[in-house]
Parts: C-alpha cells; sequence; structure tokens
C-alpha cells in the first residue's frame, strides 16, 4: 500500500483530522484527544488523505472510490459535489499555499490540479510518474509541486504550467511514500519502502547529502517541524524519529508507543506537538524536543 498524509493539524492547530479506513474522515480537539463532532461520512471507499486549507475553511480528502471531496470542517458537511476525474484510487491531496489550487495524486499514475472554490479540474492531467503516485507537495511559495510514487522517483512540476521541471529525482530502490518541503523551501524530503529518508536540494533536483538512516522497515510519512529544523519520519518499524536535516543526524530518541506501524505524522502549526496516526488507526501526541 501506497501512504498519504492523513492526520492533518487545522491552520490554528485547534483540531485534528484523520483519514479513517472505514470511508470517514474524524476531527479531533489535540487539546482533550476528544472527537469534534461526528464522523464526515459520504465516500463510499477507504479514505486515504487529507488536508486543510491555508485559511481553514475548506478540508480535501482523496478515497479508493476515486473521488476527491471537500467539507467544511466547521459543520462537517459537504461542499458541493464530489470531484470525479481519476480513474483508480485517490492517494493524496495538497493545497497550494495561497489556497488556490488543490492537487491530487492516484493509481492513476496522475496527477491532477482542481480550482476548490468551484471544483472544476484546471488544465490536463499531470504524466510522467510510471506508477501509482502516492505523495503530492507543493513548495512554500507555491511555484513548485512535488510528486512520488511507485516507479522510485521523485518528480517537480511548475503548477502553473502543469509542466515537469528536470528531471525525475533518482536515488531511492523503492516506492517513494512521503514528501515534505522544508518551511524555508531549500530541501525536499522523501520517505521510501527502501528504509531510507532522502534530502534533495529542489533547486537543482540534486542529492542533499546521504541517505538518513535508522528504520528498519518502510518509511512512510516524513514531516518537516515550522521552523525547519527537525525533520520528522514514521515508519513501518511502528517508530517515529526525529532527525536534524541539516546533519543528517538523529534529533533525539525514537518515539515509541505504537503497536502497529506508523503511517502517517504531522507537526501542529507551532511546532508544540507531533502527532502520529497508525494502521489502527490510533494517534499519538508527542511534545517533540527541538535541537538547540
Amino acid at each position: 500500500m501506497l501512504g498519504g498524509a492523513s492526520v492533518p493539524f487545522g491552520p490554528d492547530g485547534r483540531v485534528l483530522a484523520t483519514a479513517n479506513g472505514d470511508k470517514t474522515l474524524q476531527l479531533w480537539d489535540p487539546a482533550t484527544g476528544r472527537r469534534a463532532g461526528h464522523p464526515l461520512t459520504g465516500h463510499t471507499g477507504r479514505v486515504w488523505s487529507a488536508a486543510f486549507s491555508p485559511d481553514g475553511r475548506l478540508l480535501a480528502s482523496g478515497s479508493a472510490d476515486t473521488t476527491v471531496r471537500l467539507w467544511d470542517p466547521a459543520t462537517g458537511q459537504p461542499i458541493g459535489q464530489p470531484l470525479t476525474g481519476h480513474t483508480d484510487w485517490v492517494r493524496s491531496v495538497a493545497f497550494s499555499p495561497d489556497g488556490r489550487l488543490l492537487a491530487s495524486g492516484s493509481d492513476d499514475k496522475t496527477i491532477r490540479l482542481w480550482d476548490p472554490d468551484t471544483g472544476q479540474l484546471i488544465g490536463v492531467p499531470l504524466t510522467g510518474h510510471t506508477g501509482r503516485v502516492a505523495p503530492a507537495a507543493f513548495s512554500p511559495d507555491g511555484r513548485l509541486l512535488a510528486s512520488g510514487g511507485a516507479d522510485r522517483t521523485v518528480r517537480l512540476w511548475d503548477p502553473a504550467t502543469g509542466q515537469a521541471i528536470g528531471l525525475p529525482l533518482t536515488g531511492h530502490t523503492d516506492w517513494v511514500r512521503s514528501i515534505a518541503f522544508s518551511p524555508d523551501g531549500r530541501l525536499l524530503a522523501s520517505g521510501s519502502d527502501d528504509k531510507t529518508i532522502r534530502l534533495w536540494d529542489p533547486d537543482t533536483g540534486l542529492p542533499a547529502g546521504q541517505p538518513l538512516t535508522g528504520h528498519t522497515d518502510w518509511v512512510w510519512s516524513v514531516a518537516f517541524s515550522p521552523d525547519g529544523r527537525v525533520l520528522a519520519s514514521a515508519g513501518n518499524d511502528k517508530t517515529v524519529r526525529l532527525w536534524d536535516p541539516a546533519t543528517g543526524l538523529p534529533a533525539g530518541p525514537n518515539l515509541t508507543g505504537h503497536v502497529y506501524p506508523v503511517r502517517s505524522l504531522a507537526f501542529s502549526p507551532d511546532g508544540q506537538l507531533l502527532a502520529s496516526l497508525d494502521v489502527a488507526h490510533t494517534i499519538r501526541i508527542w511534545a517533540p524536543v527541538t535541537p538547540r
């Protein structure tokens, strides 16, 4: 299976969403650990990924039912009709920093761009991957869209034109499950089934240092802290690990406690909390230690 971001914080940090295997999404209060309202229902297949818009007014989800849906997180109600066009499972969704674009990556090997205000497809699907597309992420300035997938590559795109930028970023020896830009946009991290995390310079497409090793199984998810000083990773080895992206070295002990593989993680907007979600849909909240 390929994973997408499925435990995002809202932009104000006061709500957390989880994409669930029971075809629903659930909102949570991270301060209390309690559910915030009823499950969001409508998808007819497993929900793989979720993302809040930058202003918090929208929540997007991607599902095995091949659709993308938009929701009002304040009410839990769907907005408009499902966004259709993909012909296979939708593994990832991501909003651009200005909220004007929504990207979705799918098992149909394409990325699609949508106007979240109208639900209309923008341009033609982005093609080039030769396998399932799992993660998609916009750079902080919105000039780049990165994607990764089962073809073991990371690709960069110009979201304004839909054109590929440069050659695929190669080096991973197995599926790329997760990608994340650093807050300053100078690094791109990718996590893979080859048990490594790689750092890239998105301006040149070249590796930035050596692969980060330590996980003993697939790396499902990677996320930078808001200040960029910590990179977190989650794996099939049931651990969450913290890294110093400047050195590639561990930034503290492994975070253990999950009894099932950890498939997604996210930092709160203020960086004070780190949420992780395992395949049994157990959420853990951590207070990560930031390197000094």
